[in-house]
């Protein structure tokens, strides 16, 4: 597992904690439950297992990392899944800090690209400062090289008058 792929896990693990839903509820080790719920993934047909606390929650597929939701079994019913008063409280707390943590990181990222968007700025101010001096330099190299055909010209006519002076 790569460590792209594993903090993709831990960020999913503390997203279904934040909702009330254990990590523990997607089966890993391969040992199916009479509760689970078993399904395939729509989009590249990996076979799933979940807790069936998980039903109509959206997940990632384990191999596409597609988002998938989760079936609700026949039968079944959300409000068969209703919680006690004191673990609602638990997800709203946990839901409230989550948040927090997604708010603050959206502030962290908010100055990051303020200051990727001064730090272009700059850039480009520079890069145009660039072009200018560049353009100046072309045309001082244009003149030193019309300069040095003229030179070369001139010696060419002096040595043609010395030629001629000596014959």
């Amino acid at each position: 597992m790569t460590n792209s792929e594993k903090d993709d896990r831990d960020e999913a693990d503390q997203n279904m904690a934040a909702v009330g839903a254990a990590p523990d509820d997607v089966i890993d080790d391969g040992e199916i439950n009479d509760n689970d719920i078993v399904f395939d993934c729509p989009n590249c047909g990996h076979g799933l297992v979940i807790n069936y606390r998980g039903a109509g929650l959206i997940i990632n597929c384990a191999e596409c990392n597609q988002p998938v939701q989760v079936p609700i079994p026949d039968g079944m019913e959300l409000a068969d899944l209703d919680q006690e008063p004191e673990e609602l409280q638990n997800q709203i707390r946990n839901l409230r800090r989550a948040l927090y943590k997604a708010e603050e990181r959206g502030r962290e990222l908010e100055d990051v690209v303020n200051s990727l968007k001064e730090r272009r700025t700059i850039l480009e101010k520079e890069r145009v400062s660039q072009l200018h001096r560049l353009a100046e330099i072309r045309g001082a190299f244009e003149h030193v090289q019309r300069l040095h055909g003229e030179i070369g010209a001139v010696c060419s006519r002096i040595f043609e008058m010395i030629q001629v002076e000596t014959r």
